[in-house]
């Protein structure tokens, strides 16, 4: 008589083989990549050439931009981004005169970034470009659609950080 983990083994698909139909296309993390990739790489053309920045490098004068100062703590949540491309970034864009470093007077460690007056020249030179962009993808939806994908993102963005044990915001 085969035991319970006998039955089990068998059942399993052999090693390089799914055990079920697995659709990439229809998979939704590898979707929400690719168009996270394509839009980032589209915008990227806007500034590469003209200001020299990385993806990261935009991420973060986007989000101070947007925020206001913050730590590098800060901006890893918020961008999703590890601990390794927010001080590359960071590093980037303080020798190159973007932002700027603020140490805390209380806890030496600790440095507050903001933008120069270059980086908010940067920033005020491309959110024009990347709004143009999203309005490009975005006017293949109706006003209903855009509303209704806002909100599942926003619980889809939820669920993951239950995932994760982690809040980017």
């Amino acid at each position: 008589m085969k035991s319970q983990a006998d039955s089990s083994d068998e059942e399993k698909a052999p090693i390089g083989q799914p055990a079920s139909a697995f659709a990439l296309d229809a998979f939704l993390p590898y979707r929400l990549a690719l168009l996270s990739s394509l839009v980032s790489r589209s915008i990227q053309k806007l500034y590469e050439t003209e200001f020299d920045i990385s993806i990261p490098e935009w991420r973060l004068i986007a989000i101070l931009g947007s925020d206001g100062p913050m730590t590098a703590n800060d901006i890893r949540g918020r961008a999703a981004m590890d601990k390794v491309q927010v001080s590359r970034a960071a590093a980037k864009l303080s020798k190159s005169g973007h932002i700027m470093r603020q140490t805390d007077p209380d806890d030496r460690r600790k440095s507050t970034l903001s933008l120069t007056h270059t980086g908010q020249t940067i920033y005020n030179h491309i959110v024009p470009m990347a709004l143009d962009r999203e309005a490009f993808l975005t006017s293949a939806l109706t006003e209903k659609e855009k509303g209704d994908l806002i909100k599942l993102l926003e619980k889809l963005t939820n669920r993951a950080e239950k995932m994760t044990n982690n809040s980017i915001r």
